[in-house]
């Protein structure tokens, strides 16, 4: 099946059309996408390693970007099968690390303050540009999606609100560390809820927990920390509408025992619901990726209904979700 859709995407490349990216009505944001996902690996500018990977090249239509911004000695290997999801349904993912591969997944390498997330946005633009790159013309610049997990949710949180507005459409930030002054982490190793509110006046912004996430502080106060961040951060803000919290529940996020490999173990619940196959946040990720990196925003979409409406199928009817608030585009705040 992926072949033939691939073939008919390079016939009607070949006859000057262009690939019209299909709504969440036709595309099961459940599961894989037509794309094939393939990988290079390519040295930045500062010397540090960034890992692309994409849907088949040349392109026969230009593909929205999705920089990913791992955790706090976090790896590829972590988001595989959430990343497989996202290109599969057409999106070129840069996996920035902070200094390398191996160094990344010491607990003393750390950049909460966006630098890695906005090297991600940057090689990108530039590979666009180069003609000796795989990724030239090949990339639609105007559609970059951020999420990141973790320390990776808030460096996701801070590029949002320090690149120039326009240059980001949608940020997805999965359990960032609870907000500061105080954190913990504690400021500035944390985002500040001017920052989120900051990043929310440039794009739609949606930020995700789970109950049962103990990473700072026991269950449930780790996700009751961050719904106060949130509100800190949208309640008296005049630009919240677009912004989003989903807090799914702990049997959603349940740890299955299956996170790792032979020579490295990691959990898959809780705090790391991200990492879980599948996981239940995925699919919220690539609605929000789909809705403003192929769909232009559309509010007549079934994407834009999924993240936003109230209908079946929605964010805030999703059964995996225990707690929602909803601010719409153009409404006022949903409780759920």
């Amino acid at each position: 099946m992926r072949r033939i859709l691939r073939a008919l995407c390079l016939f009607a490349s070949l006859l000057g059309f262009t690939t019209a990216w299909p709504d969440c009505s036709e595309a099961s944001v459940d599961g894989p996408g037509p794309f094939e996902a393939s990988q290079f690996n390519v040295t930045s500018k500062n010397g540090t390693i960034i890992f692309v990977l994409h849907p088949p090249l040349p392109a026969t239509t230009k593909y929205p970007v999705m920089v990913f911004s791992h955790g706090s000695t976090g790896e590829y290997a972590m988001y595989e099968y959430a990343i497989q999801r996202y290109v599969s349904h057409g999106f070129v993912v840069v996996f920035p690390h902070i200094k390398g591969p191996k160094e990344d997944i010491s607990p003393l390498t750390v950049d909460p303050s966006g630098g890695f997330t906005i090297k991600g946005v940057e090689y990108a633009a530039e590979a666009n540009g180069d003609s000796s790159s795989p990724l030239y013309n090949s990339l639609d610049m105007d559609s970059v999606v951020l999420a990141g997990h973790s320390m990776g949710a808030s460096s996701t949180i801070m590029a949002a609100m320090k690149l120039q507005a326009g240059t980001v459409k949608v940020a997805v930030a999965q359990h960032p560390g609870i907000c500061g002054p105080t954190g913990p982490p504690p400021w500035p190793s944390t985002w500040m809820p001017a920052d989120f509110t900051a990043a929310a006046a440039k794009m739609p912004l949606l930020l995700t927990t789970a109950t049962n996430d103990a990473a700072f502080w026991p269950a449930p106060e780790t996700a009751k920390h961050e719904l106060g961040c949130f509100h800190k951060a949208t309640d008296k803000s005049s630009l919240k509408a677009g912004t989003a919290f989903a807090q799914f529940s702990a049997d959603a996020c349940a740890e299955d025992g299956k996170g790792g490999r032979y020579d490295r173990k990691w959990t898959t619940g809780g705090h790391d619901c991200p990492m879980k196959n599948p996981s239940v946040e995925t699919r919220w990720v690539l609605v929000a990726a789909k809705l403003y990196g192929q769909l232009g925003g559309n509010s007549s979409s079934q994407c834009h209904a999924m993240l936003w409406g109230e209908a079946a199928g929605s964010l805030r009817k999703d059964t995996n979700v225990q707690q929602a608030v909803v601010n719409s585009p153009g409404t006022a705040s949903i409780v759920v």
